[in-house]
């Protein structure tokens, strides 16, 4: 993406593929109501309005949304990206609302270096791929919603179905035989070691097949 004009109501845009710039400006659209948008081809404009109220923090704000699509869509520094968790929320279809740490996780346990920092992932894995990864849980945390069991157990039976391709009920069986989840007095299942603890000790548990 270049930046090709910049003035106090103007910030042209030009984008390296039509999809791309379409992309942009469907996030600025959800994200900011006072600004019009414009596309020709791989051109975007955006335009703050005569009758903004505030058009010094509109145009402020823009110039921050630019920012965050660059450091997620440009050649990251160090090998790491930084994706503005709005922005990937906002970019991703998702079937109900997700802990935005449990992507870090997920991405570690695919494989890429990642971690939260403020409004940020910091990661080795490209938009795309975060954003599949960000769909993938949320499919599978809206299947949790059926388990009776506490908040923490149903993040992380979607957590790991997702990462090892595992049904939720796979999951809680094999986290049930390991005895890292059991049922309290009301039989609802609730961890029984904490959060992290039962996720790294579930780990090699998935990564050798068992249930």
């Amino acid at each position: 993406m270049q930046v090709s004009a910049l003035s106090k109501k103007l910030i042209t845009l030009r984008f390296r593929t039509t999809k791309e710039a379409a992309e942009f400006l469907s996030f600025v659209s959800e994200v900011v109501d006072n600004v019009i948008v414009e596309q020709s081809g791989t051109s975007v404009k955006l335009i703050i309005p005569e009758y903004s109220k505030d058009a010094r923090g509109d145009y402020a704000k823009l110039l921050a949304l630019v920012k965050q699509w660059r450091l997620s869509r440009q050649s990251p520094r160090k090998g790491v990206f930084k994706h503005s968790v709005t922005m990937l929320l906002s970019a991703a279809k998702l079937k109900v609302g997700i802990p935005v740490s449990a992507i870090v996780e997920l991405l570690q346990l695919k494989g890429y270096r990642a971690k939260l920092a403020g409004g940020f992932i910091e990661t080795n894995a490209d938009f795309e791929s975060t954003v599949r990864v960000v769909e993938e849980f949320s499919e599978r945390y809206a299947e949790t919603m059926e388990l009776d069991a506490a908040p923490l157990v149903k993040r992380l039976a979607a957590v790991l179905a997702t990462a090892y391709n595992r049904s939720i009920d796979e999951v809680v069986e094999a986290l049930r035989g390991a005895g890292l989840v059991r049922e309290n007095e009301e039989e609802k299942l609730v961890l029984a070691v904490n959060y992290e603890d039962a996720l790294k000790k579930a780990v090699p548990l998935m990564e050798q097949g068992g249930a």
